[in-house]
């Protein structure tokens, strides 16, 4: 037996899927880049400052804080819960881009299936592990919002949207494997190596095929509305620091710490010290504003507000 699946399994690879699919997609998408074209107008109003200069180092140290989540996971328990979420999210990014690839241009066009045998087998439980990581860390840190409440941690709409949408996408992704496993691979080798959905599989047997094949074209749809939603969202949410503190590790000041401007406070000359506009700022002043999630790390190792005064840097 073969060690793969069908991809696009129910819902068909044709024009009829294929078409809708993608022009959501494109449609995301270019409401996505709009949106940050719009808030570059925005940072333009800051003043100039060179922040490409050893762009290779640059770019190791976006990589490596992005990737091993360096600068989280320093407050021990909630950095490692926001890391093992980022990481369980990131390889299931990984491995819907495989399928893509391989359905709509290896396949497509070349007869070249990549996701079989040993490496479909790897492929199948990684991503399962991965959701259910994901699916985990997510309720802790909804947990710790939400229930536990750490002092100064600012809980707002976007907290609840971002939790909410993530998890019913990571969920209907999980419905949507085991309503496909429920009619293709109950009782089969290949199955094992699914393991929540299997779960999830022998959970909806006692649906019938049709019933199964119904669930599994509506959660697939819903499935992807809800992703393009994600994406569309990003820009005009605290979902947009998906983005946005990555390229803030990549524009970083690679100067000393806690360098200050200088002010000639004894220039009679001048008409305000400091900045007291827009204009005033650097365009990466601005964009710190975008890039900050209001973690309260700031805060934490903030002197005024550790010695009690109503000062925080948030």
């Amino acid at each position: 037996m073969e060690f793969t699946r069908e991809i696009y399994w129910n819902v068909g690879h044709g024009a009829l899927t294929l078409v809708p699919m993608y022009l959501l997609v494109i449609g995301a998408f270019t409401i996505l880049i709009r949106a940050f074209l719009q808030r570059r107008a925005v940072y333009r109003q800051g003043g100039a400052l060179n922040r490409t200069d050893n762009l290779g180092a640059r770019v190791g140290d976006m990589l490596k804080n992005v990737l091993l989540q360096k600068h989280v996971t320093r407050v021990v328990w909630p950095g490692l819960f926001h890391g093992l979420f980022f990481w369980g999210f990131f390889l299931l990014l990984i491995g819907t881009t495989l399928i893509v690839i391989q359905a709509d241009f290896t396949d497509l066009f070349f007869d070249y299936i990549f996701l079989k045998g040993t490496f479909y087998k790897l492929f199948s439980i990684t991503l399962d592990v991965a959701g259910l990581v994901a699916i985990a860390m997510l309720a802790v840190l909804f947990v710790r919002r939400y229930v536990i409440r750490p002092e100064g941690l600012e809980t707002k709409r976007d907290d609840a949207i971002m939790h909410g949408l993530l998890f019913v996408i990571l969920v209907t992704g999980f419905l949507i494997e085991g309503a496909r496993m429920a009619v293709t691979e109950l009782g089969t080798p290949v199955a094992a190596w699914s393991p929540v959905g299997l779960s999830i599989a022998w959970t909806l047997s006692a649906m019938s095929e049709e019933g199964l094949r119904n669930l599994h074209k509506f959660t697939w749809w819903f499935h992807l509305l809800l992703v393009m939603g994600f994406i569309v969202l990003i820009p005009y949410t605290k979902l947009r620091h998906i983005l946005t503190t990555s390229a803030n590790y990549l524009f970083a000041d690679r100067g000393p710490k806690g360098k200050l401007v200088s002010l000639d406070l004894e220039d009679e000359d001048a008409e305000k010290f400091g900045a007291t506009e827009v204009v005033d700022l650097s365009w990466k002043d601005i964009f710190d504003s975008d890039a900050c999630t209001l973690c309260k790390r700031c805060q934490d190792r903030c002197p005024a507000w550790n010695t009690g005064k109503p000062l925080s840097p948030m």
